[in-house]
């Protein structure tokens, strides 16, 4: 029987939602370790010797430590559902498409939802932040929904690790990505109704 994996986070609602999920889509044992921000926690220096950044989330599976939601869901993908939950190497076109969602996810469409958690002094501050977000999704639509107009999952082969991570974020941006969207808000659907993902508590 595998150990479970340890997973430190600071809630079930952030960066380690997807990778929360992941494990249950995967039924891989796993261990939640809710580090609190405010007592120092994530600054101890056994946690720094996890993670230099004291940061979440991080994982520790047997000799493996590894930080970054999109490098730990690469590799749980890679070493536990190979071929089932990601394309494999032989697979080209799919793993090509499945890396580039992967980190699209988070390098471009985080990246952009994040403003909107973004601290700001001032409503006018708040304002601008919201009409950038905002415009900004009218670009990422025109990458996301001729996909999903077309198919249920980002991936022509199906439900895969990288639909994880886009369901995982788009909902940062509900108002301007997913609401009066049909492609989208059908997607996020079906992402909301997988078990695995109300087991991870990921919509909640």
């Amino acid at each position: 029987m595998l150990s479970p994996i340890k997973l430190y986070a600071q809630a079930f609602q952030d960066r380690s939602d997807r990778v929360r999920w992941l494990m249950e889509e995967l039924k891989v044992p796993y261990e939640n370790v809710f580090l609190k921000k405010a007592k120092g926690e994530m600054h101890t220096p056994e946690y720094l010797k996890l993670n230099p950044m004291g940061r979440t989330p991080t994982i520790v599976d047997g000799d493996i430590v590894l930080w970054e939601s999109v490098a730990i869901c690469l590799y749980l993908a890679d070493t536990y559902g190979y071929g089932k939950i990601c394309p494999t190497m032989e697979q080209k076109r799919e793993r090509i498409e499945y890396i580039k969602w992967m980190t699209w996810s988070v390098g471009t469409l985080e990246c952009v939802i994040a403003r909107m958690f973004t601290h700001v002094s001032s409503p006018e501050e708040t304002a601008v932040t919201h009409a950038f977000v905002k415009e900004q999704s009218e670009i990422l639509k025109l990458a996301l929904n001729p996909v999903l107009e077309k198919q249920d999952y980002i991936l022509a082969s199906g439900f895969s690790a990288a639909d994880i991570m886009l369901g995982a974020v788009l909902p940062g941006a509900e108002e301007y990505l997913v609401q009066a969207n049909p492609p989208i808000a059908a997607y996020m659907q079906r992402l909301r109704s997988r078990d695995a993902a109300i087991r991870a508590k990921v919509f909640e």
